[in-house]
């Protein structure tokens, strides 16, 4: 179990988190002041619209865009949607950490059921009540759920589903079979539980305790609901600062280092409720130098913004996300090699898993990921790259699903999305490249200036026309093109004139003009 540290930083501007596992940087959390993550709220809606073609409905619930509910997250689950012989064999809470179904509940495999139909169970009007399971992305709107789930420490309760489970990174049969029977008492036949990593050893006194204070929450919700007028938010998740107590803070965290007076003492008493063991160890930050700056953490934010990630060997990455997927690409670069070509890709791509999968977590990169390693001819190296990829992965609480790798050697992973990726809540869409990446050369550019010179005076015939271009441009025309552009005054007529204006794009030009 690697050793946690966890530093908090509050100015006016922004709550921030690091997170450390053996003194590496693995996960950062950065909110901007005044601003709430929707993930866990539970909303009471109307439904808007019903599309059978997509199996899916349009729901309102108060945040100015619809959301999108697809009928697999509305209709009952089947009895056998849990078994393992039938399902990926996970079942993800809100915080993104995977967990195993419990051997114990496995069921006998069972027809495949008839299609559901959205129409079914879904009309236009109707108040139903849903939970945020994806923030809006883009273009995209946000993902709402029916299947309701309450996160605690412990546990996560599910009230509108019956099935227990047990977090895949408890490996002791013993105390998995504990944790079963101890979820099975708790459930019922009403509910739902999965026993979270944190549950291991637990007393069974302290999961009664959250479970009923949870199934009290959720009656509270369904009071609230009922009482409400939809659209309308009927139930508000912990903030930041909670679920990052909740969810990484350990027995054996070894700091919980907080800048900021007021925070410290909001930190102390999440602490004292969740785990009083720990107010020793969460400490006041007091110097001088901002804690993120004095420990490098402002450094290593920053270069979350580029593309390029070097490598101790010499190596680098590059990440490119796009809307569709994010590629991930493996170079040498700088590498001066260990021997045979194979040997020197084998090696660099080794120390590249683990990178990426550092990078996946501190940047919070989901959705459909490809990567393109440094092509190895030996089946051997391939197989030991996929395992060792597949071992730096195993400590993401979002656990990817790693596929093998392609004929062309891609190896392609998914990680769940829930909200924008760090890089991306940073930075904003580019206003001149709308995202491409790329502006017109200024060969292309000058082109365009002489055509659109001719295209105004014969398009409304004036005695004087004036462009106001990127100065570059301006000297390139005026020095290197003023023969051309004598030329074109002649022809047309009139007073033409290229003029730099400081501060202008480079792919703007701007019109005047002036009547004698």
């Amino acid at each position: 179990m690697p050793t946690v540290r966890i530093l908090i930083s509050e100015d006016p501007y922004e709550t921030r988190v690091a997170v450390f596992e053996s003194e590496q940087l693995v996960e950062i959390f950065i909110l901007p002041s005044g601003q709430k993550s929707l993930i866990g709220n539970i909303y009471k809606g109307q439904v808007t619209s019903v599309i059978p073609g997509l199996e899916a409905a349009f729901v309102d619930i108060g945040i100015g865009r619809n959301a999108f509910l697809h009928v697999h997250d509305f209709a009952p689950k089947p009895n056998h949607a849990w078994d393992l012989e039938n399902s990926s064999g996970e079942e993800e809470d809100l915080d993104g950490e995977t967990e195993v179904l419990e051997p114990s509940a496995r069921r006998p495999t069972r027809p495949a059921p008839e299609p559901i139909r959205i129409r079914d169970y879904l009309n236009e009007g109707q108040s139903i009540l849903v939970q945020m399971e994806k923030e809006p992305l883009g273009q995209k709107g946000c993902r709402v759920t029916a299947h309701i789930s309450l996160p605690g420490r412990f546990l996560v309760f599910f009230p509108t589903s019956n099935h227990v489970a047990i977090s895949r990174r408890i490996a002791d049969p013993a105390e998995r079979e504990r944790l079963a029977e101890i979820g099975r008492r708790l459930a019922g036949e009403q509910y739902g539980v999965i026993l979270r990593t944190a549950a291991e050893a637990a007393p069974e006194e302290d999961l009664a305790r959250e479970f009923d204070l949870l199934r009290r929450r959720w009656e509270g919700v369904v009071a609230d609901s009922e009482k409400a007028s939809a659209p309308s938010l009927v139930y508000e998740e912990e903030g930041l600062l909670y679920q990052v107590v909740r969810d990484f803070c350990v027995a054996g965290t070894e700091e919980i280092l907080v800048e900021g007076a007021d925070i410290h003492k909001r930190v102390k008493g999440y602490i004292s409720q969740i785990l009083p063991s720990l107010a020793p160890r969460v400490h006041l930050y007091l110097e001088l130098i901002p804690l993120f700056r004095a420990r490098g953490i402002d450094a290593e934010i920053e270069r979350l913004l580029q593309r390029r990630v070097w490598l101790k060997s010499g190596g680098y990455l590059v990440i490119d996300e796009a809307e569709a997927l994010t590629v991930i690409d493996v170079n040498t670069g700088r590498d001066l090699g260990r021997g045979s070509l194979e040997e020197t890709a084998f090696a660099t791509n080794l120390e590249a898993t683990a990178e990426i999968a550092r990078q996946l977590r501190l940047r919070d990169i989901g959705g459909i990921l490809v990567v393109d390693f440094i092509d190895m001819l030996s089946p051997l190296n391939q197989k030991a790259l996929l395992d060792q990829f597949r071992s730096a992965l195993a400590r993401d609480r979002s656990h990817p699903t790693l596929f093998s790798m392609t004929e062309l050697g891609l190896v392609q992973l998914t990680r769940k999305r829930v909200r924008k990726s760090v890089p991306k809540s940073l930075s904003r869409l580019c206003p001149y490249c709308k995202g491409e990446g790329i502006i017109l050369s200024e060969e292309t550019m000058v082109t365009r200036i002489m055509r659109r010179l001719e295209e105004l005076i014969l398009e409304d015939p004036r005695d004087n026309i004036t462009l106001h271009v990127h100065p570059a441009l301006a000297e390139e025309i005026n020095s290197n093109r003023s023969d051309r552009l004598e030329a074109l005054a002649r022809k047309l007529d009139a007073r033409v004139r290229v003029v730099a204006k400081p501060g202008l794009h480079l792919n703007d030009i701007e019109e005047s003009f002036e009547e004698e």
